[in-house]
């Protein structure tokens, strides 16, 4: 599959690859859509602007990312969630894209390299199944945003996507013995963690779950879908 187009930022002296992004650091941390305001210089910060401190210029709902799988140890994204549509692609615009394919009138690279993957059912869940390919198993997430009850959440006119205490459960299959993750049956997370302010922000801890003891689960889904 074509890679969605990616830029890597030049550093003073020399341009950087992602392979010696990686190999600089024996812990790997990701800083999703980073802004001009990176975790730290430890940090790997990736955001669609290039932005002081950025290494990776790549808007995050192109996928699949510039990053191999299981390459990340941790990630964090402060206030970019909110940001992400509970919804994906139109299907209308989907399968016009493929009817542009099939045509030659388009090719499947220049599809790609513009807007990634163009068949998707939802951003949000297909961003967190992102994070999930890149983690290592056990790797972390950790993430912020504002509490859906806050004035933070409504305030902004580009927030999308409200979070609550119960987000998290239609990621974790063995919350509510999978009651909810039934529903859509994501890449498979561990909560670890939430702390909430009902005027302020929300804080959740996700950890990468190994995918063997639900693949079935997740092949019978993905079977009805198609």
């Amino acid at each position: 599959m074509a890679k969605a187009k990616t830029k890597i930022v030049k550093a003073k002296t020399k341009k950087k690859s992602i392979d010696q992004l990686l190999k600089e650091s024996a812990i790997v941390k990701l800083d999703l859509a980073c802004g001009a305001n990176k975790q730290g210089k430890d940090f790997i910060g990736m955001d669609m602007f290039p932005y002081p401190g950025v290494d990776i210029v790549h808007n995050a709902l192109n996928f699949p990312w510039p990053l191999p799988d299981k390459s990340v140890n941790m990630i964090v994204a402060s206030h970019f969630l909110e940001h992400v549509s509970a919804s994906g692609i139109d299907p209308h615009l989907s399968d016009l894209i493929d009817l542009l394919i099939k045509n030659k009138i388009l090719k499947e690279k220049e599809i790609t390299d513009l807007m990634g993957e163009h068949r998707i059912f939802s951003n949000f869940i297909r961003l967190l199944d992102e994070c999930w390919r890149v983690l290592k198993v056990g790797g972390q997430m950790a993430f912020v945003g504002p509490y859906y009850q806050s004035i933070g959440a409504a305030q902004d006119p580009t927030h999308v996507k409200p979070l609550c205490e119960a987000s998290m459960l239609y990621f974790d299959p063995e919350e509510c013995g999978g009651l909810f993750w039934n529903f859509y049956k994501p890449k498979p997370w561990k909560l670890e963690m939430q702390s909430f302010e009902g005027s302020g922000n929300i804080e959740v801890i996700i950890s990468k779950r190994d995918i063997k003891p639900y693949e079935e689960r997740i092949k019978s889904h993905l079977e009805v879908e198609n």
